[in-house]
């Protein structure tokens, strides 16, 4: 009995000291934070000429100079926060034009001696500085330390310190390397990291999309999917039978984003696609063409399985004018007695519904007048026309 009251004045005592411990360690880091913010403001204050100097030579031809006064090492860095936004605000000649005053500054000496001879921390620190600052100099050593990181948080900053500090595909490619020894599924992560580099990250990703190696198609792929690269099409068609989902769903999105008129057969395979997404991905890209060409083809789609796919078909095919709203109505006629059928002839009333109630603009009357008449000669009605 009292043994365990003890061990629970004991423990109570542990809490309430283990509470005390973290308020302390808490305190600490707010008052290191308030007096950085103090710092900083006075920073601005003190250098806010020098600031404006920067950015009123930022695009003139002569180098950027130092601060005529030396500076305390919090003021350095205060300036050095300053200038990696910078940095990662401008491009091109601006941005080296910082660079470089980060270099005569001695920031990139004193980052560069830190990760030689610092602490794991230190040069974890001195990573992500030197990456900010972009410094070429720092790749091999980078690259070295990326090579002894474990898979945690660290490898990543690493990772994208030498992706910024690259100035040779080379050096992009051992880094890619490493991390996927890794064998963790880091492809979309590390090809955000290769964009930010000052390499052609684009021929990169072109010259991945032709290996054999699952782990750098995807990253080729990754890279690509938001660019309309007409170039990719021929490499990328070979992906659109891929046995990865990712790959060939990665591959499908690029291959009709990068064209201007799809083939037709492709454009049918790609309908007959067991993936939903893929079905309803295609309508839409052929839809937003908004060539009659297509409308035998987005008459096809009437007649999935899925009514996400059925209501983009609907939409492509009321948008191609006479020929696409006839073939609207004849595929709603032609599959009358399916579940497909009914809604469609539903969707479609309902839009002569609503057209029917904005017919004092012109454009609409057009639409109502066509989509009427083809759905009245298609169900066997009588028909009714309102002319301009």
């Amino acid at each position: 009995m009292y043994f365990n009251v003890n061990v629970a004045i004991y423990a109570v005592f542990v809490l309430l000291l283990m509470n005390l411990i973290l308020a302390v360690v808490i305190y600490g880091l707010k008052m290191r934070n308030i007096r950085y913010r103090k710092v900083c403001e006075q920073f601005n204050i003190k250098f806010k000429d020098y600031l404006h100097y920067i950015q009123a030579n930022i695009d003139s031809d002569e180098p950027l100079r130092i601060p005529p006064v030396k500076l305390t090492l919090i003021e350095e860095k205060a300036l050095q926060d300053r200038l990696n936004d910078l940095i990662e605000t401008f491009k091109g000649e601006q941005r080296f034009k910082l660079m470089d005053l980060c270099e005569e500054l001695g920031f990139v000496s004193t980052h560069m001696d830190r990760l030689k001879g610092g602490s794991y921390r230190q040069k974890i620190d001195a990573a992500y500085h030197l990456g900010c600052m972009r410094s070429g100099m720092a790749v091999p050593l980078l690259l070295g330390l990326l090579k002894d990181q474990k898979h945690d948080s660290s490898l990543f900053i690493i990772a994208r310190a030498i992706a910024k500090c690259a100035r040779q595909k080379q050096d992009i490619k051992q880094m890619v390397h490493i991390l996927l020894s890794h064998k963790k599924n880091l492809h979309d992560l590390i090809a955000d990291m290769i964009e930010e580099s000052e390499v052609d990250h684009v021929e990169l990703f072109h010259e991945w999309i032709h290996k054999e190696d699952p782990a750098l198609i995807h990253i080729g792929l990754t890279g690509l999917k938001d660019l309309s690269d007409p170039t990719a099409v021929s490499a990328v068609r070979r992906l659109i039978d891929s046995k990865d989902p990712q790959i060939q769903r990665k591959a499908i999105t690029i291959y009709l984003n990068s064209n201007i008129l799809l083939p037709k057969g492709v454009v049918t395979r790609l309908l007959n696609h067991e993936s939903v997404d893929i079905r309803l991905l295609t309508v839409r890209k052929v839809s937003e063409l908004k060539n009659s060409a297509y409308a035998d083809v987005l008459k096809k789609s009437l007649l999935d399985s899925d009514r996400r796919v059925i209501d983009a078909g609907v939409t492509g095919l009321s948008n191609l004018g006479e020929e696409g709203m006839m073939a609207l109505c004849e595929g709603a006629y032609a599959c009358k007695e399916k579940e497909q059928g009914r809604y469609i002839h539903d969707l479609i009333t309902e839009e002569i519904n609503r057209l029917s109630t904005e017919l004092h603009d012109v454009n609409q009357l057009a639409r109502y007048n066509t989509l009427k008449y083809f759905y009245e000669k298609t169900f066997g009605q009588r028909r009714i026309y309102r002319v301009v």
